[in-house]
């Protein structure tokens, strides 16, 4: 069994991560930017007969990080798996960010996935040493393969998330640790409704982008009401867990069908027909005639 070190466990994708894992045996720490919000997650432990260790961590803050791998190792003196999902969407289109909405952005999504990777290397070359199966899994999105309006941030981070994975797979194959990308769609979590960020500036009514919001939150209303919307969240965790049982994973993974057909397409179809599809399934096409001057 694996002792395995999970970021963002307070909801979604992290809470079924860290309740799968230990419900199979392994030794699970479960962290969090904040305790109080563990109750969906004991929840979920206690639903499955199932026990992890949860830990205080805050990406974003290096004290907190390195606070959460120095128990780690005290307790265990060694980490198998880091699986970095910590992170959130948000929504806006780019003229209504401000440049700290998108700072803060990044430094959950990417910054924070590189501190917490940072610190934990040390312990994962080590445990590399004496056993197989030492992995980096970094959660990351379908808009870090092709992007979407009102998300630029978020699909900004995710593609930069991705870039820098690539890189780490590679740096780190002499080591015998293995970095993974799982790319999911739209899956029904809490980043959709109770955990949405949306721009301060998005729903003023003065915004050039007022309507094309108003449009988008109303595709997204009709997502969330429709039962067969969003896939369940629990297809990603079994998921995760194939990959963790593999001896040599590959460096990506699409996670649902929808995604898997996006990212297939954007390959395959010319650039400018691509364009005109996401641009239409998204309605933001331009218009069909200009106005007159």
């Amino acid at each position: 069994m694996s002792v395995i070190l999970i970021t963002g466990t307070s909801s979604g994708f992290g809470m079924l991560f860290a309740a799968r894992f230990a419900a199979s045996g392994h030794t699970v720490y479960a962290s969090m930017r904040e305790l109080g919000k563990s109750a969906d997650l004991e929840a979920e432990l206690r639903r499955r007969n199932a026990s992890a260790t949860l830990l205080r961590l805050d990406v974003t803050d290096p004290e907190s990080v390195a606070g959460a791998i120095a128990q780690v190792q005290q307790t265990d003196g060694r980490l198998d798996v880091l699986i970095n999902n910590a992170g959130y969407g948000l929504g806006g289109y780019f003229e209504e960010l401000t440049q700290e909405e998108i700072r803060a952005q990044f430094d959950t999504n990417f910054f924070g996935v590189q501190e917490v990777t940072r610190c934990a290397l040390p312990l994962l070359r080590l445990t590399a040493q004496n056993a197989p199966g030492v992995k980096i899994i970094n959660i990351s999105s379908v808009q870090g393969k092709m992007a979407v309006p009102g998300l630029s941030a978020y699909s900004g981070s995710k593609f930069a998330l991705e870039a820098f994975s690539e890189a780490l797979y590679y740096e780190l194959l002499p080591f015998n640790i293995r970095v993974i990308l799982v790319e999911p769609g739209s899956y029904r979590t809490k980043i959709f409704d109770q955990n949405a960020v949306r721009a301060h500036g998005f729903g003023d009514e003065e915004s050039p982008y007022f309507a094309l919001g108003q449009r988008m939150s109303k595709r997204m209303e009709a997502m969330l009401a429709d039962p067969d919307g969003m896939r369940d969240p629990e297809d990603v965790a079994r998921l995760v867990e194939k990959i963790v049982n593999k001896p040599r994973p590959r460096l990506r993974y699409a996670a649902g069908r929808r995604a898997k057909l996006l990212i297939f397409l954007s390959r395959v179809l010319p650039g400018r027909l691509f364009q005109a599809i996401v641009a239409r399934g998204s309605g933001h096409r331009p218009p069909d005639r200009l106005p007159k001057r």
